[in-house]
């Protein structure tokens, strides 16, 4: 009896052992933190050609994973910074194709969507969120205005413009799919029953009560896409409708801002092109700076008495931002005739933020049905071992074991988010100074960079810090080569006027830092 009993022992610890091993393997073994951990190091530690050559490598190796996009995405924006611009569009084209593919699909593969239900939404496909594909055009525009390819440039910022109209719907659709595939399994997750149960509220709060504290800019909107959009229409207008398009862009984002002093000054040149002056020789410095931030996985009791009555709850993994607080806080500009300091332009926490808590009902609705099917299969094997004449307790017990292991490997949060994206983008304006040579200086961290200005009436040196600690990157592009092209006005309209905006209550404003620390504390 005893030998049988050790048999039996020994069979179910070696069933639970293979069970965890297949719930290990399948669920990807390492999140998307450990798979960029090396890149990340280079990245902030300043070695930026060394993260080049290593996300290549990485993205070249996951090319045919559902990872692709994701990959794609960070090796076009190291290269950016790298100087490498055609290998970087090169990247973001590959990106932007798996991209489109996923957009024209009506529905979501089932085979995916099963999939995802037996083990985790990291196996799922990383199609990108809005926030991706807007900056995805926008950095492809700028690469394309550094090559000096004006007309590409002008495909890319239309691109942009497009994908912000379109996100609203998308994400809304998302959600829908979800709850149909729900139904087609049996379960409904009604999500305001989810939030009804005190015990995932509790935790929900505690966990998410930071997203409350940005503000939000309008709905998928950067305000540095939209300010580029003005900039680029107002400086190549090839007719009155681009200047038209100009203005709303200038507005836009003057709805957005608080410091809208340099905008102010942007219409006032607007009115002046209207007018048949030409522009002033001007010069822009954009400060790209920070990180911004990632995802960590927390842990939250689902109430799955909500969508299967034999289990009541169960533990499952959720995605948390985390955000990043080394960062450079300004910079500042300075010739011998004025200096002047960036102002914030575009909060990458907050369209980051923003974004997240939309999703955030679609990642709920889906764990939810997730974790129901895989708790349910469990209790519904260890009832058939324990009832129906079978009382087989020992097999019964090896399934409930088997079965929370599997829990706890398989509810793997998906982490996966664009890691090299700023923290900030900041803005200034000024006259060309006479000698051309400005100097940008960090006071966070005593850096001076000096810089002699391109030949060109609109110029724009763009810097790039990623942490306190590493190197300023600095480099710059032509906007406007010369006016001798638009030597008289355009032909405007009787009907079309582009009044200035005197002055501006901004619809929807952006946090600087006091709040923003804040938030990054807590």
């Amino acid at each position: 009896m005893v030998q049988t009993g050790n048999r039996k022992m020994k069979r179910l610890l070696g069933a639970i052992f293979v069970t965890f091993l297949v719930g290990w393997f399948g669920a990807g073994c390492a999140s998307y933190n450990k798979q960029t951990k090396n890149i990340n190091q280079s990245w902030e530690s300043g070695n930026i050609q060394s993260a080049a050559a290593q996300v290549s490598a990485e993205a070249e190796k996951r090319k045919d994973t559902k990872d692709a996009v994701i990959w794609r995405l960070e090796q076009g924006a190291v290269l950016r910074a790298a100087g490498q611009l055609e290998e970087s569009n090169h990247a973001f084209d590959m990106a932007e194709e798996m991209i489109n593919r996923f957009e024209e699909k009506a529905k979501v593969k089932v085979s995916h969507e099963t999939l995802a239900s037996v083990t985790n939404l990291t196996t799922l496909p990383y199609e990108g969120f809005a926030y991706d594909k807007i900056m995805m055009n926008t950095y492809k525009a700028l690469n394309y205005l550094e090559l000096g390819d004006y007309e590409k440039a002008r495909v890319e910022f239309n691109r942009a413009y497009e994908r912000q109209d379109e996100a609203v719907q998308v994400n809304a659709a998302r959600i829908e799919k979800a709850q149909e595939e729900g139904k087609r399994k049996n379960l409904y997750v009604d999500l305001e029953d989810v939030h009804n149960d005190g015990r995932f509220r509790n935790q929900f709060e505690n966990n998410y009560a930071s997203l409350e504290q940005f503000k939000a800019y309008a709905d998928y909107v950067n305000p540095l896409t939209v300010y580029l959009d003005a900039l680029f229409f107002m400086n190549q207008a090839a007719g009155f409708s681009d200047l038209e398009r100009s203005r709303k862009s200038f507005e836009r984002v003057l709805g957005m801002v608080n410091e809208s002093k340099f905008i102010h000054q942007d219409l006032e040149t607007l009115q002046q092109v209207i007018e048949g002056h030409p522009i002033p020789a001007t010069t822009y410095v954009f400060f790209e700076t920070g990180l911004a931030p990632e995802r960590e996985q927390i842990r939250i009791d689902l109430p799955l008495f909500i969508v299967t009555p034999q289990v009541p709850y169960v533990g499952a993994a959720f995605p948390k931002l985390k955000y990043r607080n080394s960062y450079l806080s300004g910079l500042y500009v300075s010739s011998e005739e004025m200096t002047e300091s960036t102002l914030l332009l575009s909060n990458m926490d907050a369209v980051v933020t923003h974004e997240f808590k939309n999703v955030l009902p679609l990642i709920i609705t889906k764990t939810l049905i997730a974790s129901a099917l895989k708790a349910g299969a469990a209790y519904g094997a260890y009832a058939g071992m324990t009832n129906g004449g079978r009382n087989n307790p020992e097999a019964g017990l090896a399934v409930l074991i088997a079965g929370a292991i599997t829990q706890v490997v398989m509810n793997q949060a998906d982490l996966r988010t664009w890691t090299t994206l700023p923290k900030e983008f900041q803005v200034c304006r000024f006259p060309t100074p006479a000698n051309r040579k400005i100097e940008l200086s960090a006071p966070d961290c005593g850096q001076k960079v000096p810089v002699i200005l391109d030949e060109g009436v609109v110029n724009v040196v763009w810097v790039k810090s990623v942490n306190r600690n590493s190197p300023l990157l600095v480099k710059q592009f032509t906007l406007l080569k010369d006016n001798t092209k638009r030597d008289v006005p355009f032909e405007i309209p009787a009907s079309k006027s582009i009044p200035l905006v005197e002055s501006s209550r901004p619809e929807q404003s952006t946090q600087k830092s006091e709040q923003t620390d804040k938030v990054n504390k807590s």
